[in-house]
């Protein structure tokens, strides 16, 4: 299997994602920049920039499932929408630095953002605590917002199943489900014994596995918020996710897909093969490691497969997007089954 790479950021990535019908991805990264790309061709069709200057980083991008409307947050505490073809129709000053944002997920009703943000003291707005939000997009105006019970830096915050609860996970290894309507605190789960770095739901939220810079990737049950299955990897984790065939009616692939790598600081020292950048692969239900492809020259920070879960994408702190698209053998071999 042999990538296409793309070398369309200057700096590391922070996050990919696909929009819901599977033939664009976006791109966000370090160097400000949000690309959009088409799936089959990967080629640039465009970027989404800021009417004013770029306000340094973005971390997250998400896009509503009719791929209508873009938001990204940024490093700047802006909360920017975009139609998807790259005009920006809506600019929220959210404060803090912006970590992550998603928009809520009931078809043909998504005018909701949960956000999360880093605490910020600036002349303009003071002291901006540690926060998970939401916000309303159009009228744009705020919902909710949970500060005093954080326990720490909230790395990210996606709406749990039915948009009913959020659920977010935390530097110091922790996840929290909130009450979406009035920002009550449900559970309290200690993941695991370091930075929770992902978390990712099954297409029906009923699923998510979580990845953490202890080594361990784990899968939870939504309704009742157990941990069913443990898999010990050999390096830190960035990022894992489920692929989307794990509930194909025909020939299920039970697999996650989990990538991480030597923290950023140390790559130099060593060579691409003993930095462990590779994505691999894990059976789902027998918790064992089933295959490997090759990755970055250093730690992959984030992945997404395929809406057909045919292939996956991949962004690293080299700056490069890496397009995967899988040979025959993985839906022919009694390995991948």
């Amino acid at each position: 299997m042999r990538p296409y790479l793309l070398h369309i950021h200057e700096r590391p990535l922070t996050l990919v994602k696909f929009n819901y019908d599977g033939d664009f991805f976006i791109t966000c990264a370090k160097d400000g920049d949000v690309c959009l790309i088409r799936a089959d061709t990967c080629e640039r069709v465009g970027t989404y920039q800021p009417q004013l200057e770029k306000g340094g980083a973005v971390y997250a991008v998400d896009v509503t499932m009719d791929s209508r409307y873009v938001v990204t947050a940024n490093a700047d505490g802006k909360l920017i929408f975009y139609s998807f073809e790259g005009e920006q129709v809506a600019i929220i000053n959210h404060g803090g630095i912006l970590k992550y944002c998603e928009w809520n997920q009931k078809p043909g009703h998504q005018n909701m953002v949960c956000t999360c943000n880093d605490k910020f003291k600036s002349a303009a707005e003071g002291l901006v605590p540690n926060r998970i939000m939401v916000w309303q997009f159009d009228p744009p105006k705020r919902l909710l917002s949970i500060d005093d019970a954080l326990p720490m830096k909230a790395t990210k915050v996606k709406w749990g199943p039915f948009d009913e609860t959020l659920v977010s996970i935390f530097e110091e290894g922790t996840c929290v489900i909130w009450d979406a309507m009035n920002g009550k605190q449900l559970k309290m789960i200690q993941a695991h014994k370091m930075a929770v770095t992902s978390m990712n739901f099954s297409e029906d939220r009923m699923l998510m596995v979580t990845s953490s810079k202890d080594q361990f990737c784990k899968l939870w049950a939504m309704d009742t918020y157990e941990n069913i299955k443990t898999y010990e990897t050999d390096r830190p984790l960035n990022d894992a996710a489920i692929s989307p065939l794990y509930s194909a009616e025909k020939d299920p692939k039970f697999h996650i897909l989990m990538g991480g790598g030597q923290d950023a600081k140390d790559v130099t020292t060593t060579a691409n093969s003993s930095g462990k950048f590779e994505a691999i692969l894990w059976h789902m239900v027998y918790e064992e490691e089933i295959g490997s492809v090759k990755g970055h020259f250093g730690p992959m920070n984030t992945l997404a497969w395929r809406r057909d879960g045919k292939g996956f994408v991949t962004g690293g702190e080299d700056g490069y997007v890496r397009v995967h698209v899988f040979d025959g053998d993985y839906f022919t071999s009694k390995k991948f089954e």
